[in-house]
């Protein structure tokens, strides 16, 4: 089965008709020429890299929710696709990071579920089209057309589409501005410094070439300049393979004029300036580009980029493929994330003396943030005994308040039974 087959498995078919255009069109180019393409720069590809590597270590979970609180976790088709297979080619972590990729690419990125005759959830794909627009019928209702490289074009239901956007406000439907040039202001700077880089290289070649000449004094046919030129590479080569004296030694008949080259290296500061301004487009740090942050500078990347991007998720995975009541029923999904796993030991260890003594962790889930192994017995949670349940605080504070102390007959009598 090919990949484009993935559409043959609708779970309702829609055919759209007489698309009013006036009202809602919009063209998404995603792709450009090489050259245009922002992930021809290795510093953008590994700010993309870091992105999508931290947040592939998102949890995604189908729940059930009361006040904010996950009371269970929902079991069933949708719970196994989140949390071990979303189709047979990924993983949960590749397929995150296959969606983030191709966010920060192109500012939107599209996932389409698929369905079964039995109009069960089956399998849940990232797309990656050429190009996309948005038609509307005569009722109002939004379509997605997909073009893609093999000539391929679906046109399919907005609502039954999963679409995350990045730069959103300019244009109505779509991430960016939809244009080609959306990375406009990107591309100025990479190619600021790919000419750089590429003068760097120019300058080293450059201290390869032609150091100098052997002007030969008189007139001599072909033959003999070859003779003489021949004679001045040997004992070039000898002094060099010799170990000897770097010095050639000529006679009379010819003179060796050296040639000066002065090639102009670009300072490093100009480098790290221009790098600075591509890292911080994407909003990741010299840290976490370098992979050598610590705590906070992994908090800050955290709420600065990362957790937006696991609201989104959560957000348009749970529109896209729960029904209006189960919303309403508090069923969700949720990108959790395990941030304690990148503190520090001394944090991990205060974090666990709190929540433990507060009955949120248990032995394992303890152990686990350590990196220690579970033990048998360890789904237990532990409560400390200072804490009392908020419910009955006020109730434990006025008896305590107006319970009238036992009189002596009181406390005798209570003796003598």
């Amino acid at each position: 089965m090919g990949l484009f087959d993935i559409f043959k498995r609708k779970k309702k078919v829609v055919a759209p008709i007489d698309y009013d255009a006036r009202l809602f069109k919009s063209t998404l180019n995603i792709f450009q020429d090489f050259g245009d393409n922002i992930n021809a720069s290795d510093v953008v590809k590994i700010c993309i890299d870091r992105i999508a590597t931290h947040s592939a270590k998102l949890k995604p979970r189908y729940v059930k929710t009361e006040d904010d609180k996950t009371v269970q976790e929902k079991k069933g088709n949708l719970s196994y696709l989140l949390k071990f297979q979303p189709n047979y080619l990924m993983s949960p972590y590749d397929f995150i990071y296959r969606i983030v990729t191709l966010l920060f690419l192109n500012n939107n990125a599209f996932i389409y579920p698929v369905y079964d005759e039995n109009y069960d959830l089956k399998e849940l794909w990232p797309l990656k089209p050429n190009s996309v627009e948005t038609l509307k019928d005569e009722g109002g209702s939004m379509f997605f057309r997909f073009y893609f490289s093999n000539g391929k074009e679906y046109t399919l239901p907005y609502e039954s589409i999963i679409h995350l956007r990045r730069f959103y406000g300019i244009n109505d439907v779509f991430g960016g501005t939809s244009a080609v040039s959306d990375h406009s202001s990107l591309l100025k700077t990479i190619k600021i410094n790919d000419s750089l880089l590429q003068g760097i290289d120019n300058a080293i070649k450059s201290s390869f070439q032609i150091k100098g000449l052997l002007k030969i004094n008189g007139l001599l046919n072909e033959k003999d300049k070859t003779a003489q030129k021949k004679e001045f590479d040997d004992a070039l080569k000898e002094s060099i393979e010799s170990g000897g004296s770097s010095i050639v030694p000529v006679d009379l008949k010819s003179d060796y004029v050296p040639l000066t080259t002065d090639p102009k290296l670009i300072d490093s500061t100009t480098l790290t300036f221009l790098q600075k301004k591509i890292i911080s487009y994407f909003g990741v740090s010299d840290a976490i580009f370098d992979n050598k942050y610590n705590e906070t500078e992994y908090n800050a990347f955290y709420e600065g980029v990362i957790e937006g991007i696991a609201i989104q998720m959560s957000e348009a995975f749970s529109k896209a493929l729960l029904t209006r009541g189960q919303l309403e029923k508090g069923e969700q999904i949720i990108f959790y994330s395990e941030r304690l796993q990148y503190a520090s030991w001394t944090t991990k260890v205060s974090a666990i003396e709190k929540l433990m003594g507060l009955g949120i962790l248990s032995l394992n889930e303890s152990r686990a943030l350590l990196g220690f192994e579970p033990i048998e017995g360890g789904a237990r949670r532990l409560q400390s005994l200072n804490y009392v349940d908020a419910d009955k605080a006020n109730e434990y504070q006025l008896d305590k308040l107006f319970k009238k102390p036992k009189s002596k007959e009181e406390v005798t009598d209570g003796e003598g039974n």
